[in-house]
């Protein structure tokens, strides 16, 4: 039986009495330039033309200390501008023994300078300050940290610093250590601290590798605990979180070549952890290490990655010798059986193309269960935030919610859907028939018959179409390669489908060879081909830039290009929309080991829908608040997109979007897109089609921006500076110049930011700057908004800045999952900070929210109801929790209503699950793709595997599947 869920908990955790503070008393040591005058020297060598170090290099050090010193915590280099607050380096708690003797520390030392300045003409200089060094003995002063005692902001927030952002969770983290170890019914999980990276925060925790059989073979994973500290919006004390997921380890070697398979163009991390110490006179380190593989292309194999902490051990000499590269690939199992004296773990990662035998993902059930044990190590100190309350302000749902209906009722529902989408493609057609019913005219660029025929029923389905269009009648001995022309009327839309067979290999890969001496300048060559002759390809075809219009795009599957520098798709892309023409891509999978006909069909539906939502045709949600919300209010969305993959050498590039959707308007005026470059740089208000085919010519997409940046020039901190406050300055006249179009001024106005998107560029984004009801663009200091003007920003879960949740107080004991918006209970009358979940997608309807990971239970419904079962093979999915923070309205708005009316527009009506952000600011989103397409990250390739909240595509669903695009 369904329960309606009244509150939901976070995992989120509060000081319990600020003014007694928490503090905790540390032996520190200052970073090496300040212990050694000759290190900056030696630094500087050789460097006549570049800017000099101001301080000294510690990444790599860093590594190897979080890997040998299990007690020490290793900051990372502050800021220079932010360097006094945080004078010191190393910290350890001062009830624990010197995890570093003198001895070990200056070996240490001597190693990571050799490795500074490892060329000969500068070995002299090397042993002078390896000398200098060893006359200095480390000194750890003791110091007392307060953890959790903050400064605040002008405008009322918690502002901690870098030093309480890492001690306060690992402090936590050291008492979650000393519990008991849970008790699932079948193991005990024994939790171990993993060293941070230098792009991490907080503190983690990690069990032992468990098992699972299945099919023949043993999988491996563990479960993973993640403390990390926050700031909300006004409010005066952090939050603590903690986050639960798991880790799966690659175990089985590919058959045909023995070896692990690791994913192609990404590093893959090692965890390891050695039974004795790895130096001799030094301690067993209790600390998972990481080290990673890389892809050597001289030597046309994997490699230790220069810079991890197994670089510099191979200078020293060792207990043990660090694992082979080639042992560890072929034995895998050997390592995580501990047969060889250390624990070796591969993490398994989404491209190893490999499907492993556990899923992703941790059910909220669970989940519950787990922190509670956890948080038993906080408290007294801290102490749980208070549950979060269902509003009853108003309606949940947008006044043209979607109706969930089944038999012939779901089929009329069907029909009368497709009827309004037919009508809506019509009033974005600029082309008429006698009779004047409007004329729409896609294309179909296809390359297999399969293909073609799922695309054109698709196409039949989406817009509520009545026979094939011709199809059926066409000569099946004509030529594949002349054009096809389908045709449907109907009383709202002409529809014209011409099917154009994708000749000249312009659906194949690029052809870049990637051990290859010149694959950059090869990759830049083929993709500027690639879009070339695309571009003359649709123009030929008769594509136009003054009419752009809709293209769906045949595509092989992403696995068969090996790798992202030869996957076709951006190129196509760009070439398409410089003729006009927008794109969306479908793939053959009729081949894939787990091919679904029914599955096929819904994702052609969905490729279609995404177009026609690309062309304008989208169905806005009509938000229905009672008050506080002027009548005809617009939506604004802000949205950074990346100009240019980041890389250790070079910050990235953004450019500025802006997307206004207007829910009482109809046809190409519902959704447009600010032109900057309209009439000569003034801007303009474009239709949304019309904008992305523009951004490739607006953002000067460049072909080498895609390719990866492993062997770019590094930047200077002070260029890097110059550069970010330029791009600051011109983000936030971005902001103001089209904060006063007129289209804007015009009417009632919210503006929607998101926080993690936004905030490095605008800078009034940011939890410690952001003051309420003010607004700061351009040079000009903040000013109160301006009456047509609402001022909304929203933070999602990523870098776990928003609470893991659950639904409480059923009867049945479960603690579930519950879609809804919600209030806190903690807040004044002058409540800003609401949240927003959404329910669980058709996608993973058989995730059971009291599936257990890790023991047998019993199954309490269905056909199977009694029976015991495992879920270590099915997928755990939890909705995002979206914040929304009111953070300017005027007197007389109702910020709940605000809030609301945000939540409401993640009920797109044309989709079938929620959205994981606004409409807005999820159409601002997509328009990415037209200016790089960000594949998955290295790191969010682990977090997929560690936190697994939302698997692969997170709770972003789009129609009835996934879309290929």
């Amino acid at each position: 039986m369904f329960f309606a869920y009244r509150n939901i908990r976070r995992a989120a955790y509060v000081p319990a009495l600020m003014d007694v503070p928490l503090t905790a008393s540390y032996q520190s040591l200052p970073f090496p330039e300040q212990l050694a005058s000759g290190v900056l020297r030696v630094c500087n060598l050789g460097r006549v033309d570049k800017e000099p170090f101001r301080t000294a290099p510690t990444h790599r050090l860093n590594g190897l200390l979080q890997t040998l010193a299990s007690d020490v915590v290793v900051l990372r280099r502050p800021p220079a501008d932010r360097e006094s607050l945080v004078p010191q380096w190393l910290y350890c708690p001062a009830d624990r023994s010197n995890p570093l003797p003198e001895k070990v520390f200056h070996r240490l030392l001597e190693a990571w300078a050799y490795d500074l300045r490892p060329e000969a003409e500068f070995g002299g200089d090397v042993r002078e300050l390896v000398a200098e060094l060893r006359e200095l003995p480390p000194i750890w002063p003791d110091v007392d940290v307060p953890l959790l005692r903050t400064h605040q902001s002008d405008g009322g927030t918690a502002q901690p610093n870098e030093l309480q952002y890492l001690l306060a969770t690992d402090y936590f983290a050291r008492r979650i250590q000393e519990l008991e170890p849970y008790d699932t019914g079948t193991d005990l999980l024994r939790f171990r601290a993993v060293a941070r990276g230098p792009r991490q925060q907080g503190a983690e925790l990690m069990s032992q590798p468990l098992p699972y059989e299945s099919g023949g073979n043993t999988w491996w994973f563990s479960v993973i605990i993640n403390l990390t500290l926050h700031t909300v919006p006004f409010d005066s004390v952090p939050t603590l979180h903690l986050h639960l997921g798991l880790r799966r380890w690659a175990t089985i070697p590919d058959v045909d070549s023995g070896k692990l398979r690791l994913g192609f163009g990404c590093d893959t991390s090692v965890y390891l952890r050695p039974t004795a110490p790895w130096l001799p006179d030094a301690p067993i380190s209790d600390r998972y290490g990481i080290a990673r593989l890389t892809w050597d292309r001289d030597a046309g194999e994997h490699r230790w990655r220069h810079g991890d902490p197994a670089g510099l051990l191979s200078r020293l000499a060792l207990n043990r010798p660090f694992p082979l590269v080639s042992d560890l690939l072929s034995r895998p199992d050997r390592w995580i059986r501990r047969k060889s004296g250390i624990d070796a773990l591969v993490v398994h990662n989404n491209r190893m193309r490999t499907k492993h035998g556990v899923a992703v993902g941790v059910m909220s059930h669970q989940r519950s269960r787990i922190v509670e044990w956890a948080e038993q190590a906080l408290f007294p100190e801290l102490v749980r935030v208070p549950d979060l309350l269902r509003s009853r302000s108003g309606p949940d749902a947008p006044a043209n919610k979607r109706k969930d209906s089944s038999g012939e009722a779901r089929a009329r529902a069907e029909e009368r859907n497709a009827r309004a989408r037919r009508i809506s493609v019509g009033r974005t057609c600029a082309k008429w028939t006698e009779s004047g019913i409007p004329v729409f005219e896609p294309r179909l660029l296809w390359q297999s018959e399969k293909t073609k025929t799922l695309a054109i029923n698709g196409l039949i389905a989406a817009l509520g179409l009545t026979g094939d269009g011709g199809a059926a009648g066409s000569d099946v001995h004509a030529d594949l390669d002349q054009p096809l022309q389908l045709t449907w009327d109907t009383e709202e839309l002409a529809v014209r489908l011409r099917c154009v067979r994708l000749v000249h290999g312009l659906g194949d890969g690029l052809g870049v060879d990637q051990k290859s001496k010149t694959r950059r300048d090869d990759h830049v060559a083929a993709f500027t081909r690639c879009r070339q002759r695309m571009a003359k390809f649709l123009t030929e075809d008769g594509a136009s830039i003054a009419a752009p219009d809709l293209a769906v795009v045949e595509l092989a599957p992403r696995k068969v290009f090996r790798n992202r520098e030869n996957d076709p798709k951006f190129p196509l892309r760009l070439g398409s929309a410089d003729v006009g023409v927008y794109t969306q891509f479908i793939a053959d999978r009729v081949s894939a080991k787990f091919h679904s006909a029914k599955k096929d069909e819904r994702r052609a539906i969905a490729v279609w829908m995404d177009g026609l939502r690309q062309r304008g045709a989208s169905v806005v949600p009509i938000p229905q608040v009672s008050q506080g919300l002027p009548a005809e209010t617009q939506y604004l969305a802000i949205w950074m997109a990346s100009l240019r993959r980041d890389g250790p050498g070079r910050p990235a590039r953004r450019f500025p979007i802006a997307v206004l959707v207007r829910p009482d308007s109809v046809g190409a005026d519902a959704v447009l897109g600010w032109d900057l470059a309209a009439f000569q740089g003034v801007g303009a208000w474009t239709s949304y089609p019309r904008f992305l085919t523009r951004l490739p010519e607006l953002a000067n997409v460049r072909p080498e921006d895609v390719v990866n940046a492993e062997d770019e020039e590094w930047v200077s901190w002070s260029a890097h500076r110059k550069k970010m406050e330029l791009r600051r300055r011109e983000t936030e006249r971005f902001v103001k110049k089209v904060l006063l179009s007129p289209e804007v001024k015009s009417r009632p106005t919210v503006l929607l930011a998101h926080s993690q998107n936004a905030r490095q560029l605008w800078t009034w984004m940011q939890d410690g700057v952001v003051v309420k009801d003010m607004i700061r663009t351009g040079h000009t200091p903040e000013m109160e908004l301006r009456p047509w003007l609402r001022l909304v920003r929203v933070r999602t879960g990523d870098q776990r800045e928003t609470a893991q949740w659950w639904g409480i107080d059923n009867p049945s004991e479960v603690n579930g999952l519950a879609a809804g918006f919600w209030e806190r209970t903690d807040d004044s009358a002058d409540a800003r900070v609401f949240y927003s979940t959404s329910a669980k997608p058709a996608t993973f309807k058989d995730s059971a929210v009291e599936a257990d990971k890790l023991t047998l239970r019993t199954i309490r419904r269905g056909e199977r109801k009694g029976e015991l079962t495992i879920d270590t093979a099915v997928p755990g999915w939890n909705p995002n929790l979206l914040e929304i923070a009111v953070v300017g309205c005027h007197p007389g708005d109702v910020p709940e209503s605000i809030a609301m009316a945000v939540h409401q527009l993640r009920q797109a009506p044309d989709h079938l699950d929620a959205l994981r952000l606004p409409l807005p600011l999820h159409l601002a989103a997509l328009a990415q793709e037209y200016v790089l397409p960000l594949g998955t990250s290295e790191d969010d390739l682990e977090e997929d595997e560690e936190a697994a909240e939302d698997p692969s595509h997170e709770d972003e669903a789009t129609t009835e599947e996934e879309a290929d695009d």
